[in-house]
């Protein structure tokens, strides 16, 4: 895991500074020291989670936790995709994913954690959201790569961009969705009421999309190129 230290980013969506007032205004988020999987959990590893915890397996876990296309891709409970070890685990839903993190004694990252790993304090703004926008205008992969191809970025991480989304602890924290984590979220009020006047950069397309994908998502679902990496304090 990679050690991120203490810092500030200022976030996609801007807050109201109460009071009466309308106007809105941006407002860095503070966030601690913590660990982050320098790469997405692999299929090898996530063989060996269920390995040692059964009721994960495709035919054994519980329909409230996991959708009907859970691990598809697995040729049978034991055996992923044929060659495709060190590729990224995907068809893993929200449960699956915080169990597997639970497993290591770890938990999945916050979105806030998440997008401060990716903003990697400014380093290489651009090029990250051009390779965003490049990943999304590409056809999905029939078959993944393995994780760790990408150089790191300053904090030591790969694959944050240009292989898998990737599940965050409350990806329905800040937008419209039956699944809302976070009822209460400041950011959540500004992407429902405020659309993109809610927002600190209304040209920032990938985010648009990121944060549009996980208000869209709920936690017993799964997607081909959905999988996640697990956090830990520090």
């Amino acid at each position: 895991m990679a050690p991120l230290p203490a810092g500030d980013y200022l976030p996609f969506f801007k807050f109201s500074a109460g009071n009466g007032q309308t106007a809105l205004q941006s407002r860095p988020v503070q966030i601690r020291a913590f660990r982050l999987d320098r790469t997405p959990v692999s299929n090898a590893q996530f063989l060996d989670f269920v390995r040692a915890h059964p009721e994960w397996r495709r035919s054994k876990a519980k329909s409230l936790f996991v959708d009907q296309r859970y691990l598809e891709n697995w040729r049978s409970d034991l055996a992923p995709p044929k060659g495709l070890a060190r590729a990224p685990v995907t068809r893993v839903s929200w449960f699956a994913a915080q169990a597997f993190c639970e497993a290591r004694g770890l938990r999945l990252p916050t979105t806030d954690e998440w997008e401060y790993a990716l903003n990697d304090g400014g380093r290489n703004k651009q090029a990250v959201a051009q390779a965003s926008l490049d990943w999304y205008a590409a056809p999905n992969l029939k078959l993944l790569p393995p994780v760790g191809r990408s150089a790191p970025n300053g904090f030591g991480l790969h694959d944050l961009v240009g292989l898998v989304w990737e599940w965050t602890q409350d990806f329905s924290g800040a937008g419209p969705s039956s699944e809302q984590r976070n009822t209460a979220s400041e950011d959540g009020a500004q992407f429902c009421s405020g659309a993109a006047l809610g927002v600190r950069d209304a040209t920032d397309y990938p985010a648009f999309m990121r944060y549009a994908l996980r208000s869209s998502l709920k936690a017993s679902f799964t997607q081909a190129n959905l999988g996640f990496r697990c956090a830990g304090d520090q």
